[in-house]
């Protein structure tokens, strides 16, 4: 019986524009200048590896998605699973006048591959989960901080309406100064209700941003954020 030649893609590399979203991917492959498939799946790394080894055997992958709500974790599954991929900025993707106009998840992930191919892209900084993790716990101190400010913000707005005022000055919000909040005389019960509610929320707030600072100082000890820190 004649042996069948199995196909192969040795030597071939196949770069792979890819479009996220929550559940599903739109991806387009093309090899140089040639568009071989536009496809779509379930948003999960596994089946593409499979889907890529099973259509292109022995070929080298590379991937390429924008920047945006899905962070850096479908790089770092790909990489573990052999897949060269990089995360770029859609602003600076070279981008036509008709692609700005006509908008949709297979021209962005046509677009995706093509500029890979050219090598036109310049991917950004994927950084250690650790460092990762490390930063959303500064930016919730941060969220914090400005909810905090909020809160002030519509207690004295609430104040101002409704004519209320206290003996110590707002510029300092003590303990003394929110203690006085919460014993105000505001006329109706109404008032003292929403009045409470605003000034609990505020303490709530301020409670986890103190908890987030310890956090962040604890974390600011231990290594490498500790070694970062000196150069900051």
């Amino acid at each position: 019986m004649n042996k069948v030649n199995q196909l192969s893609f040795a030597g071939q590399t196949i770069y792979c524009g890819l479009d996220a979203h929550k559940t599903n991917w739109k991806i387009n492959c093309r090899m140089e200048d040639m568009e071989i498939a536009s496809f779509s799946q379930n948003a999960d790394a596994v089946l593409l590896k499979k889907h890529m080894s099973s259509n292109y055997p022995d070929a080298e992958i590379k991937v390429v998605y924008e920047a945006g709500f899905c962070g850096f974790g479908i790089q770092r599954s790909l990489k573990e699973l052999g897949i060269e991929c990089i995360i770029v900025n859609a602003a600076d993707i070279p981008t036509t006048d008709k692609e700005r106009k006509r908008k949709d998840d297979k021209r962005d992930a046509r677009k995706l591959s093509r500029e890979l191919a050219e090598g036109s892209l310049k991917a950004i900084y994927v950084p250690q989960p650790s460092m990762e993790h490390a930063r959303s716990l500064v930016r919730q101190r941060h969220r914090l901080v400005q909810d905090q400010t909020r809160c002030k913000n519509r207690i004295k707005h609430l104040m101002m309406f409704s004519g209320l005022s206290t003996q110590s000055a707002q510029e300092r919000w003590s303990q003394k100064y929110v203690k006085e909040l919460l014993h105000l005389d505001c006329g109706t019960e109404q008032l003292k209700s929403a009045l409470y509610l605003a000034v609990e929320q505020y303490q709530h707030i301020r409670k986890l941003l103190k908890e987030a600072t310890v956090l962040i100082k604890n974390l600011s000890k231990q290594e490498p954020f500790a070694t970062v820190q000196k150069y900051l």
